[in-house]
């Protein structure tokens, strides 16, 4: 990470030390009271209390997000909010995040939540915590459905933190730390790389390649740069230990009845784990200013703006392919110098027939890249208080504008690799040059985009005085946005208007209906507009008199809610009208000198294409035991039908694949979520004890598929991302028993190779022999938290996991064959002394097309538990923070992915992503130390 950076960050804090002391004092727990989540559930358009929600969302509020030491918004969220399953990806500098899934899938891909900050549909996941007042979740049909065409995958809502009314305050933040990975693969080294290697060529009934000398070589080698004998260890190489991070903010909040404000500055940033060459770096400063101003006691206008730049640094070489070569570049591929000296022109690097490039040459010489992303995000509008003349009446209408740019420069240079050929048995060589490159003197352009997106928005809230057994809310809404990017023809429009009425009787029966009509410019005229409806009912039990006043059952609400939801990001455009496009040109003439354009046709039209429907169900319950325990649950059937699918194989050839779309997949969802929290105190002890839990999976229930003649291959019935494939029945031990088995018509074979087992019992192994395995997606989700106060020193610990599932070991780590690097799993390959506890099939110098068929010889359970956050703070005490002048000091050490065990064999990946470390960046780990004030 570039020092200046650093430093700039570390002066963020004290910037605006001159003006604490004279910040107005408030009250103990007035901003604390400002900032609390309450017994509301939140929409964007309106808000409404628990007893009269009949539907399924989850809230939790930003400063308990502010506990996780991460770059993406998106990892906090992990284990922390019922119904929502959150895997991480690759740890990338500035592109690490991870996948969300509201309630799971509920299809085989695309199941995106649509997100909201503010109630506009915009980018997310780089926003700090620190500027987050609550993130909601919501889940079922009633909950969503004003939301429009996108929403059926569920809906997350963030808002951002407003000023209040008393006064000023301020906030300053800042930690540091270092991150590690992860994972820790681990590979052969050069000597038994070699002995291994000619144990493959045995296999293949070849000759050993390495001589007993050069093994000997091997095993005496001086290391990576070892001319004639390299042992390179590329991940100790090219790899820190660990790379730095570094986050600080100062909040602004406060204001009058008249006006309240907003505003933050925030700067984070994380280097790479990259030691030679360049470095991978990323840094953000985020700035908001959110402002509320009463221009008459009717109506107040809001106008918030946010910023945010993000600079991206990186080697000419993506991570996957830095990661790549790391993994794959044998250790005694080539000597990494062979000549040593101050700059490119005094150097001689190493390279091979097999691998030309050079990891050293690539991150020192082969160029870099910068990007600089500027985003910008306004919303201006009018908060309208109409009950002085209709009693019950307010309205908002908000417009915004958002636009993003991205401007990416660097170098590509190359430079020369050498081969060292063998030469005399006194150790002299030659070298044979393999790649060739220059260098560069001008940092060229490499890409550009932009992006714009305007949105207006209008609610109308009526909340009549009917009485006092009688509550009754209406809510009108409407939304249009519309989002272009450069390189996009087409602009992506969303469009809707919905109607709910929420009635509730007496504080104890509660019925909502809502409406909406939606529309699309992804389908023909007379399809692009549809109108849905959804319904829920609750029942507060514990309102009722023969419950009032018991000891056990502080609170109890049943609900059920169902509704009917369009949804149209699953459709392509165009898809309902033939489009040509280019390919090429024809050549014409005596001499063929004249070209002419070729147009060719696109996919064949479908006008009668229309949209996805979600069809959801919801059964709950809440209730809140003794005082003390507070527990809910949900049982959701969520049906996604009329899916658009292409219907290739039954098309003959000569259509090109390109027959047309039509509505035909369905996809069953079902499951169960709960989520507990227990509270008590003993003396100056507090306990908060939580857990959330969720259990989903989702089946095909019509799919696009070709009869089998066998019922045991159709998809129907069994789970999305599921895994067919053969049943593994052990190695051919000989030649004898190839020869009595049933033949396999999967690949050539021989002993050490492996056998399937005959499914159809037709004296054959084929297609036909496939079964359903197990699911790549996960069935369970949870997470357990513990949260403990005592006088002034607070624990918060969090435990998540994700189990139900299989992961399929079909990466190179555990499949290698040819010129390909081994890992430790090569240990465990079976050879004719080991062939009664070998795991894996025979190595090989070519690829085996029999052995790496998918079976659950290559599938583990993907279960794991990860300690995922854990964060220690002490608050200095009352009479300490009156002699500073009222400010508020907390110190904290926090800790993100620290430990964790699962039921995979291999402990050295990544249980979550075992492809990290290996063809990407590395999950990370991360420990660092902090401070905020408040003034």
């Amino acid at each position: 990470m570039k020092r200046s950076f650093k430093i700039w960050a570390l002066a963020i804090p004290f910037l605006f030390a001159g003006g604490m002391a004279n910040a107005q004092e408030l009250s103990d727990n007035a901003l604390e009271d400002a900032m609390i989540v309450g017994e509301t559930v939140d929409y964007s358009y309106r808000s409404i209390e628990k007893n009269r929600f009949v539907g399924a969302a989850t809230t939790i509020s930003g400063e308990d997000l502010e506990s996780y030491a991460d770059m993406g918004l998106d990892n906090a969220l992990q284990g922390r909010l019922m119904g929502l399953q959150s895997i991480a990806n690759a740890g990338t500098p500035g592109w690490g995040g991870a996948s969300l899934f509201v309630r799971g899938k509920s299809r085989d891909s695309g199941n995106e939540p649509m997100v909201l900050v503010d109630g506009i549909e915009r980018d997310w996941a780089d926003l700090n915590a620190e500027e987050v007042e609550s993130i909601t979740v919501l889940k079922d049909a009633t909950a969503k459905i004003l939301y429009g065409a996108r929403a059926a995958n569920g809906v997350i809502l963030i808002d951002t933190k407003r000023g209040f009314y008393g006064g000023n305050k301020i906030q300053v933040g800042y930690e540091q730390g270092m991150r590690t990975p992860t994972s820790s693969p681990e590979f052969l080294n050069a000597e038994e790389y070699a002995r291994t290697y000619n144990q493959a060529r045995l296999n293949d009934g070849l000759a050993p390649y390495y001589s007993e000398s050069q093994i000997a070589g091997y095993a005496n080698s001086t290391g990576a740069n070892d001319i004639l004998f390299p042992d390179v260890n590329t991940y100790d190489y090219f790899l820190k230990d660990q790379t730095d991070y570094v986050k600080a903010y100062t909040n602004f909040i406060g204001g009058t009845q008249k006006s309240k404000y907003f505003v933050h500055l925030g700067y984070a940033g994380e280097g790479g784990l990259e030691a030679v060459g360049t470095e991978s770096t990323y840094q953000r400063i985020n700035t908001r200013a959110n402002l509320d101003v009463e221009l008459k006691s009717w109506v107040a206008v809001k106008a918030d703006i946010s910023g945010r730049v993000e600079i991206r640094e990186w080697p000419n070489l993506s991570s996957q392919d830095f990661f790549g070569m790391l993994s794959g570049t044998r250790p005694n591929e080539y000597p990494m110098i062979i000549k040593d000296g101050k700059n490119r022109e005094d150097m001689i690097l190493g390279g091979s027939i097999n691998q030309p490039k050079n990891i050293y040459g690539e991150l020192m010489f082969g160029g870099y890249n910068k990007q600089v992303d500027r985003n910008i995000q306004t919303r201006f509008g009018f908060d309208f208080d109409l009950d002085d003349y209709v009693k019950g009446l307010s309205a908002n209408v908000y417009a915004s504008l958002d636009a993003n740019t991205m401007f990416r420069y660097g170098k590509n240079e190359g430079y020369n690799s050498y081969m060292p050929v063998r030469g005399l048995e006194d150790g002299t060589y030659d070298l044979l040059q393999v790649q060739q490159g220059n260098k560069s003197d001008d940092q060229v352009r490499k890409a550009a985009s932009d992006m714009f997106s305007h949105t207006y928005q209008t609610n109308i809230n009526y909340q009549p005085e009917l009485g006092n057994d009688h509550a009754l809310n209406i809510s009108a809404v409407g939304y249009m946005q519309s989002m272009s990017a450069s390189g996009n023809w087409q602009e992506v429009k969303t469009l809707h208007g919905g109607l709910s009425a929420n009635y509730a009787y007496a504080d104890r029966y509660v019925v909502e209906a809502s409406a909406v009509g939606v529309g699309t410019n992804r389908l023909a005229k007379g399809n692009r507009a549809a109108f849905t409806p959804a319904v829920g009912a609750g029942w507060v039990v514990s309102n009722e008199d023969f419950l009032k006043n018991n000891e056990v059952f502080s609170y109890l609400k049943l609900k059920a809610s169902t509704g009917i939801m369009a949804y149209d990001a699953s459709l392509n455009y165009f898809q309902y009208m033939l489009r040509y496009s280019e390919d090429g040109d024809a050549k014409f003439g005596e001499n063929n000198n004249n070209n002419y354009p070729v147009w060719k046709p696109g996919r064949m039209p479908n006008e009668e294409l229309s949209y996805e429907m979600a069809h959801e169900w919801n059964v709950g319950a809440e209730l809140t035991l003794f005082d003390k325990v507070s527990v809910e649950m949900n049982y959701f059937n969520n049906a996604r039908k009329d899916m658009p699918v292409n219907f290739d194989d039954f098309y003959p050839d000569y259509v090109g694949g390109q027959s047309p779309v039509f509505n035909y997949n369905s996809v069953l969802s079902t499951g169960f979520e709960m989520m507990a929290n227990y509270q008590t105190k003993l003396g100056d002890l507090t306990i908060d004890l939580g857990g959330n839990f969720m259990y989903q999976q989702a089946k095909w229930d019509q799919v696009m598929e070709l009869p089998f003649e066998h019922a045991y291959l159709s998809q129907a019935g069994m789970p999305v991302g599921n895994i067919y494939g053969y049943r593994y029945a052990g190695f051919f031990r000989d030649a004898a028993d190839i020869a009595n088995s049933n033949a396999q018509h999967l690949g050539g074979v021989r002993p050490g190779d492996v056998k399937y087992e005959d499914l159809n019992n037709d004296g054959k192994i084929d297609m036909n022999d496939r079964e359903f395995l197990g699911t790549n997606d996960p069935t369970w989700s949870y997470g357990v938290q513990l949260n403990l106060n005592y006088k002034g020193f607070n624990l918060f610990v969090l435990g998540t996991g994700l189990a139900g599932h299989y992961r399929n070991n079909n990466s190179m780590y555990y499949q290698m064959s040819g010129l390909d690097k081994y890992s430790e799993m090569a240990r465990l390959a079976w050879t004719p002394e080991t062939a009664d506890q070998a795991q894996y099939p025979a190595l090989s110098t070519v690829s085996s097309d029999n052995n790496v068929q998918n079976s659950n010889l290559w599938l583990e359970k993907g279960n794991f538990f990860r300690l995922k956050n854990v964060e220690l703070s002490y608050t200095l005490p009352e009479n300490i923070r009156n002699r500073m002048g009222g400010c508020e000091t907390r110190f904290f050490i926090r800790g993100n992915n620290l430990w964790e065990t699962h039921a995979a064999q291999n402990k050295n990946l990544d249980p979550e992503r075992p492809g990290t470390g290996i063809t990407n960046y590395p999950i990370m780990r991360s420990v660092t130390l902090g401070i905020s004030l408040k003034i």
